[in-house]
């Protein structure tokens, strides 16, 4: 049995695969799904536009460190910081 590991560093076998394959083709039994809306959610208002900014490997690494390390993306840690100011 092949042992796969996720992006997310989760570890599943080929067992996990056939699960959720039957579960999928069963139509997920017992789940429950909230309702969707089409594109994107809009995070900080109906006007918000976006904001280019150029980094340098260095500052960008930093940037993403941030980002994993308070389990976000760069954008929220940005405006994080702009709201700080």
């Amino acid at each position: 049995m092949t042992k796969y590991t996720a992006a997310s560093g989760a570890d599943f076998s080929d067992a996990d695969i056939e699960t959720w394959a039957n579960e999928a083709e069963a139509g997920f039994p017992g789940a429950r799904f909230g309702t969707s809306s089409p594109g994107r959610p809009v995070s900080v208002g109906q006007d918000a536009k976006p904001f280019t900014l150029r980094l340098d490997a260095a500052r960008r690494a930093k940037l993403e460190a941030r980002a994993k390390a308070e389990h976000t993306n760069p954008s929220q840690v940005m405006r994080d910081l702009i709201d700080a100011m």
